[in-house]
């Protein structure tokens, strides 16, 4: 099979190859960001990873409390997480404006969403920064999910449209 040279500038157009991703609500004990660059980095301790641009608000909020909550929305959120994605947190009480409901953690004092299905505590081990963004890795201190929620039904995010996962193709 011949293949087409795409190149590797502008960086979107090799992003386009990559299938959709996970798209998460982060918080910390005031904020919430839309996040769609979060990765595993170890398993035993599980480590969770979040990439979080330098001028972003959440940024000085997780340098200087050191935890967040990874929130995990459904398909009925998705203008919250539009919402999120689009407003600051220095400006706007975002949870307000999204029409979420903070809620305590169980092992951080970053909050939880109420509305989300799905929440991975992390206390911040490490961050690798880069030139824009650096990614804080967490390492996962509780994890809490509501009835029905199913982590392959979740919602998915690529370069332009929210989706949620297809069809299985083959067993692991």
């Amino acid at each position: 099979m011949s293949k087409k040279l795409i190149p590797s500038k502008p960086s979107k157009s090799v992003l386009e190859l990559l299938p959709p991703f996970p798209i998460v609500l982060v918080t910390t004990r005031s904020n919430v960001i839309t996040v769609n660059q979060i990765a595993y980095f170890t398993f035993s301790p599980l480590r969770i990873g979040i990439g979080i641009a330098h001028s972003r608000h959440t940024y000085s909020l997780l340098k200087e409390e050191g935890e967040f909550v990874v929130n995990i929305p459904d398909a009925p959120l998705v203008d919250a997480v539009k919402s999120c994605g689009s407003i600051s947190g220095r400006d706007h009480d975002k949870f307000e404006a999204a029409g979420l409901s903070p809620e305590e953690s169980s092992q951080v004092s970053a909050v939880s969403i109420r509305e989300c299905s799905a929440h991975i505590e992390c206390r911040v081990v490490k961050e690798i920064a880069f030139e824009e963004r650096s990614w804080f890795i967490g390492e996962v201190v509780a994890a809490r999910k509501g009835e029905g929620h199913v982590g392959t039904k979740a919602l998915l995010c690529d370069r332009h449209q929210y989706a949620l996962p297809g069809a299985a193709v083959a067993p692991r």
